[in-house]
């Protein structure tokens, strides 16, 4: 019964932190960064997170976590593991470094607004 307590408490969760769920590119690095594995971050709190992992190579134990549209690079250990899917919690601060590269959306069909109308078709 103090099973259930703990898992649904918020007070006993093993997450320090409010959890925020995110869609962000990233990169496991490992082996003094000369592997690297590419990941998708699923969640993130201020002292954890959630990878989706392709492919069957898993994470290491322990790695750097990169993500570089934000600029972001932590040290991890990996604390549960599923099929390609590791959590992990941030060893040390979160490091801020200049961004590796800007993420550019442009429009398709410039100097247009989009519009929510349906188009008519022809003959109506």
């Amino acid at each position: 019964m103090t099973s259930d307590v703990a898992t649904t408490d918020p007070q006993h969760d093993a997450r320090k932190g409010l959890r925020r769920r995110v869609l962000k590119a990233g990169v496991i690095a490992y082996n003094n960064r000369h592997s690297t594995l590419h990941c998708t971050v699923r969640d993130m709190s201020d002292g954890g997170a959630r990878l989706l992992l392709g492919g069957s190579v898993n994470a290491p134990d322990t790695f750097e976590l990169l993500i570089e549209l934000d600029g972001i690079e932590v040290s991890c250990a990996v604390v549960a593991r599923a099929p390609n899917e590791v959590r992990v919690k941030f060893l040390g601060r979160v490091r801020s470094v200049p961004v590796a590269r800007v993420q550019v959306l442009n429009p398709v069909t410039p100097g247009l607004q989009p519009s929510l109308r349906r188009k008519p078709r022809l003959g109506e």
